[in-house]
């Protein structure tokens, strides 16, 4: 992410800024111009990635592991543009040390939030994998699969207690694997980029106006 931009966005508009510090003696209103849409943008960005993750994880054997790993990666960078975009746009120098806990506690925040997700991705895909040419339940299949058993259930209400074929929730896993991964990178994407703003703002108003942080978002060494 390049400051440049958010300085490029500021004289387009008239204002004479030459570096980031200058940012701060702008209006909240007027640095809120670069992050007003960012949440929106990166929750569209994130449900394409997370839908890509989903499909990938379930190519046969190495794929799920592969994805999963790699997603992880893919959403930890992209976390840390975010927040080094939001630093950038209300002043702050995200290759500054004082100023990295923003970018980590950016990033941590998104790594916790994968979990669940890698766990369903996973588990779906296990599933798939298992079901694929299969013709007939068992007991172990379901044991082994509980997603694939819950999808069975659900399967079932809809056909008013019928049998479900097999082949047909096989064929539902990588609905399970998109949404989960789409849904859950959509949020995370779109709840860093709106954290991030707000502990952005929250920084610059007690600078200027020589406001003590809440004790929540307080940096470890100013506690």
């Amino acid at each position: 992410m390049d400051p440049e931009k958010v300085l490029e966005h500021h004289r387009a508009k008239g204002r004479e800024v030459s570096s980031l510090a200058d940012l701060r003696a702008l209006d909240l209103k007027e640095l809120d111009e670069v992050t007003r849409r960012m949440a929106l943008q990166w929750r569209t960005a994130g449900a394409a990635e997370g839908s890509a993750m989903g499909v990938l994880a379930l190519v046969p054997f190495a794929g799920g592991v592969t994805a999963i790993g790699l997603d992880v990666v893919v959403m930890q960078v992209l976390s840390t543009a975010i927040a080094t975009r939001v630093a950038y746009a209300y002043g702050f120098d995200a290759m500054d040390p004082d100023q990295r806990h923003l970018i980590d506690r950016m990033v941590l925040r998104a790594y916790k939030e994968q979990a669940l997700k890698a766990g369903a991705v996973r588990e779906a895909s296990s599933a798939f994998n298992a079901g694929l040419g299969r013709k007939n339940w068992s007991k172990k299949l379901r044991e082994d699969h509980r997603l694939m058993a819950a999808v069975e259930k659900l399967l079932k209400q809809f056909a008013n207690g019928q049998r479900v074929p097999v082949e047909k929730v096989t064929k539902f896993m990588p609905v399970v694997a998109v949404v989960a991964g789409a849904g859950t990178n959509a949020y995370v994407l779109g709840d860093v980029a709106k954290q991030a703003t707000l502990y952005a703002q929250t920084s610059l108003l007690s600078q200027k106006y020589g406001l003590t942080m809440p004790p929540n978002l307080q940096h470890p060494a100013d506690s």
